[in-house]
């Protein structure tokens, strides 16, 4: 199986590159981060304010790489039992030194303006949100730079982002993604199931939100080579069965 990985710091631009990437180069989309209550849901959670204004940025970070660990491994294990497909897996939870030999992997860590930039405008749940989001903002800085020095060390290629580059070209060469016929209306079938899996998980969570979710936007299912559709569905939608295809 042809793998490619591609990690970094939050708000990089690493989904919008994955979402670009795969439907060009007819690849299976792994997302991580849609992952998170299969590989890490018995764990005890903090609340917002316990998580964003008492913990120390530090000590996120590290938590943050400790939590992205115990995903990664599940994710090998995951890949390892799935039918045999070219395959993009993104998230900020890829760690350099886990990478199995032989695959390609590219890293995105953001400038900080650009990460500022990216994240300032995103809700952050706590009582006090602007000092919620200057403390994420430090996590992530740490985080982003400890991957960034370790995937070098690795021998990774390390893309540093500001908004200026084009990132789905550049990313694309440094993989070395040829494009490889598969199944891809099951390709796609499996993103979006396991999307929406992680939706239920979450909104039957202690953290679910109080308003209802808005449609969601899923992975067209034509099947069709190049298609970078995305169908609006709401859960209850989806898993009624609602059509999965824009065309």
């Amino acid at each position: 199986m042809t793998r490619y990985w591609l990690g970094g710091g939050t708000g990089a631009g690493k989904s919008t590159v994955s979402r670009v990437l795969a439907p060009r180069y007819d690849l299976r989309r792994f997302p991580i981060d849609a992952f998170w209550y299969a590989y890490l849901g018995d764990r005890e959670r903090k609340s917002p304010d316990e998580q964003w204004l008492q913990t120390p940025p530090e000590v996120q970070a590290d938590e943050f790489e400790r939590d992205s660990r115990a995903m990664h491994e599940g994710v090998l294990r995951d890949l390892a039992a799935l039918p045999p497909m070219p395959t993009i897996i993104e998230g900020p939870q890829v760690q350099p030194d886990l990478i199995p030999p032989g695959d390609a992997a590219v890293f995105l860590i953001p400038t900080p303006e650009f990460r500022c930039r990216v994240l300032a405008p995103r809700l952050m749940p706590s009582s006090d949100p602007e000092l919620a989001l200057q403390h994420r903002l430090v996590k992530d800085r740490l985080y982003a730079d400890r991957i960034g020095a370790r995937a070098r060390a690795c021998g990774f290629p390390v893309v540093d982002v500001d908004g200026t580059r084009d990132l789905v070209g550049e990313v694309a060469d440094l993989l070395g993604v040829e494009h490889e016929p598969i199944d891809l209306v099951a390709a796609r079938r499996w993103e979006n199931e396991v999307v929406a899996a992680n939706l239920r998980a979450w909104l039957n969570s202690p953290e679910a939100p109080r308003e209802p979710l808005d449609a969601v936007a899923f992975a067209c299912e034509c099947g069709t080579h190049g298609c970078a559709a995305r169908v609006l569905l709401t859960l209850d939608e989806f898993f009624a069965g609602a059509v999965r295809s824009a065309h």
